[in-house]
């Protein structure tokens, strides 16, 4: 079974009634890891240098390549445990925000779960 530590909304390590970790499985579990992988950016992980997502590269330096990124999102998602597939993405970019919502499927049900998130320039 899929676990991780739940995260609060600032993406601290977040704390239940009695002060203590607030671990998620399952389902939820997958979620917030995926949260967490969209987070990562390219070259941030010490010991894997090639994994997270090439933000500047591909949205913030020149002209923005949202296609390439969004393949980039969709193997990322795809390598998380406990991911089956990714049923769609779709990105919107407006003032310097680069909005993101993608609908995955994991092993522990069919129906789709949304992971959404925003990339700041």
């Amino acid at each position: 079974m899929v676990q991780t530590l739940a995260l609060n909304g600032s993406h601290d390590l977040a704390l239940n009634s009695a002060g203590s970790l607030s671990m998620l499985t399952g389902a939820q579990a997958v979620a917030a890891a995926c949260q967490t992988a969209c987070l990562t950016q390219l070259g941030e992980c010490v010991l894997q240098t090639g994994y997270g997502l090439p933000n500047f590269s591909l949205i913030w330096i020149g002209t923005p390549d949202y296609a390439l990124w969004q393949s980039y999102l969709e193997n990322i998602l795809l390598n998380v445990q406990g991911v089956t597939g990714v049923q769609s993405i779709a990105l919107t970019a407006a003032n310097h925000v680069l909005t993101y919502r993608a609908f995955i499927t994991t092993i522990y049900d069919q129906q789709p779960i949304l992971v959404q998130g925003n990339i700041n320039g």
